[in-house]
């Protein structure tokens, strides 16, 4: 899993005037394109100064090498490290920024941490095992518990574990400029001459899969401000990323545990199964249901919320879920490239949909039911696959999948 977290913070502590505090460059949050969306900061804007790259982050590595970006100190600063954070400071400010660091208080607790779901499905474990062999009418759990320990657990475990690395580089707003003037920081640090000022990219990448870049961000601070002052703020700012970043940590923990359940579940056994694309809809729609069901174990999101929102259309989405007819959906080649992601997502939406209505009215035993019948004769097209559920779990699904 990748992502970016934005530095949007300023220090809490800023009084009257952002120039008479120490105070963070405007971060930005967390975003993970796993749940959808996401992005890096735009470009620096383009100004006179710098040269080969020289400051925040070494140059990148050649191909056939990690392209992990490592800090570079910047000329005249030297690192600050107290329980865990690394400040970047003049010879100057090392003392009170020391002070700062050590002062910086753990941040409290906010929702369900990755730890916690890992602990509720050691409480639940043997529960929800039986379950899903019984949804998904198994010989036995051995796939499902390769699933958990192999990757639903180290995948959590990651999430409660990994932090970016992160710098901060605490300075003037003059002096930054003047530093990106000589190329320091470059690409993510720039000199803007139209503006006579730094500009910079404020992203945190984040991952659990690779290591990730070690990335600077600048703690402002005016020499006008006393010194006590300046710690009370630093510590405070630092305190409050912390936060920032232990709470979208957490949040990208619910998408992360469920997008994982469809994932196993349409690849160890919706997949075998070969479906037509006028047959998909079950899969989709299974998928997505159960993973619902077996999320809200581990995270404690209700499943009928998040059955809700994976059901929710937006008035302007492109392509309406209920134009779509899932026995006879369009073929992909047939439709502008540009509308077959959003074609997809709405046969994803009202696939969830049929299925929910569907175990509402036929029962849970419908899906494991259904899925014994198919593995042992499958049926050749979409309607002899609705007429397969109907004779095994006594329910007719045509009018909700006919397009409306």
């Amino acid at each position: 899993m990748r992502g970016l977290i934005r530095a949007g913070l300023i220090v809490a502590a800023l009084g009257a005037a952002c120039t008479a505090a120490v105070y963070f460059a405007p971060p930005s949050l967390f975003a993970q394109p796993a749940a959808g969306g996401g992005g890096r900061a735009p470009a620096p804007a383009a100004g006179g100064g710098g040269t080969a790259p020289a400051g925040g982050v070494a140059a990148p590595a050649p191909a056939d090498q990690p392209k992990r970006q490592e800090l570079v100190v910047p000329p005249g600063y030297e690192k600050v490290t107290v329980a865990g954070h690394t400040a970047l400071a003049q010879p100057a400010d090392v003392t009170w920024v020391r002070q700062a660091l050590a002062d910086v208080k753990p941040p409290a607790k906010q929702g369900v941490k990755p730890g916690d779901m890992i602990q509720a499905l050691v409480d639940k474990r043997a529960a929800l095992t039986k379950q899903i062999v019984t949804d998904l009418a198994l010989p036995d759990d051995r796939g499902v518990n390769e699933f958990l320990d192999a990757k639903l657990v180290p995948t959590l475990k990651k999430l409660e574990e990994t932090r970016p690395p992160v710098f901060y580089l605490v300075t003037t707003h003059d002096k930054l400029r003047d530093l990106t003037k000589t190329g320091w920081g470059e690409p993510r640090f720039h000199y803007n001459g139209v503006a006579n000022a730094a500009v910079f990219d404020d992203s945190i990448p984040f991952s659990i899969d690779k290591p990730m870049d070690d990335t600077v961000l600048p703690a402002f601070y005016a020499d006008t401000v006393a010194v006590e002052q300046r710690v009370k703020n630093l510590s405070a700012g630092v305190q409050a990323l912390d936060a920032n970043i232990a709470a979208n940590v957490a949040r990208q923990a619910n998408p992360t545990v469920f997008n994982l359940f469809v994932q196993f579940i349409q690849e160890r056994h919706m997949d075998p199964l070969k479906l037509r694309r006028d047959q998909s809809w079950l899969a989709m729609g299974v998928s997505n249901f159960l993973a619902t069901k077996y999320a809200s174990v581990v995270t404690t999101v209700p499943k009928d919320q998040m059955v809700r929102e994976l059901i929710s259309e937006p008035q302007l989405f492109p392509v309406s879920a209920r134009s779509i007819d899932l026995t006879r959906p369009v073929d992909e080649a047939a439709m502008k490239k540009e509308l077959v992601p959003y074609y997809t997502v709405s046969m994803q939406r009202k696939a969830t949909a049929v299925v929910a209505v569907w175990v509402d009215t036929a029962g849970e035993a419908a899906i494991p039911r259904t899925l014994t019948a198919l593995r042992a004769k499958p049926p050749a097209d979409g309607p002899a696959l609705v007429k397969l559920i109907q004779d095994a779990t006594g329910a007719d699904l045509t009018k909700y999948l006919a397009a409306q």
